[in-house]
C-alpha cells in the first residue's frame, strides 16, 4: 500500500500550537491563523465564524469556528486576553484561509493579558513550537 504524499508549508517565522494555530507577535499582540496542515487535514474551509472585536477570552475559551464539509471545528485560546481584531475578509471570502494560510488568510488579533503587563514576557509564547519543533511534532503524528 503507497502512502499518500501530502505536501504543505510551514512558515518560519511563526510559532505553532498542537491544535495546529499558528502566532506571530505584533508589538503587544498576536496575530492567529490556521496552519496549512491543519488546512489540509480537514478539508477546505467553507466558512470562518469569527467574535466580536473586543471580545474578552478565557484561556481554553472559543477563539473562532471554521465550518467545512464534514464538519464544524471550534478553536480555542491558550492564553487569556482581548480579541482586538478580526480579519472580516476570511468571513467574506473563507478561500483566504483556504489558499494564503499564512498571509491573507490571517483570522484574529489578540491581545494576551501577560503581554498587555510585560511586553517583554517571552515566557508566554515558550508553551508554544518553534516551526522545527512544529515539524518534529507533525512526523510523530
Amino acid at each position: 500500500m503507497d502512502d499518500e504524499i501530502i505536501e504543505f508549508v510551514i512558515a518560519q517565522d511563526r510559532k505553532y500550537s498542537m491544535e495546529h494555530l499558528w502566532f506571530q507577535q505584533k508589538d503587544q499582540k498576536l496575530m492567529i491563523g490556521v496552519s496549512e496542515f491543519m488546512r489540509v487535514e480537514i478539508g477546505d474551509v467553507l466558512r470562518v465564524i469569527l467574535p466580536q472585536a473586543e471580545t474578552e477570552v478565557d484561556e481554553g475559551g472559543s477563539l473562532f469556528s471554521l465550518w467545512t464539509a464534514d464538519e464544524k471545528i471550534s478553536l480555542s485560546s491558550p492564553f487569556s486576553g482581548i480579541i482586538s481584531d478580526v480579519n472580516g475578509e476570511v468571513e467574506i471570502s473563507p478561500d483566504l484561509v483556504n489558499d494564503s494560510a499564512y498571509n491573507d488568510g490571517w483570522i484574529i488579533l489578540l491581545e494576551p493579558h501577560e503581554l498587555q503587563m510585560n511586553p517583554d514576557d517571552k515566557q508566554l509564547l515558550e508553551n508554544l513550537m518553534e516551526h522545527d519543533e512544529y515539524v518534529e511534532f507533525l512526523a510523530e503524528l
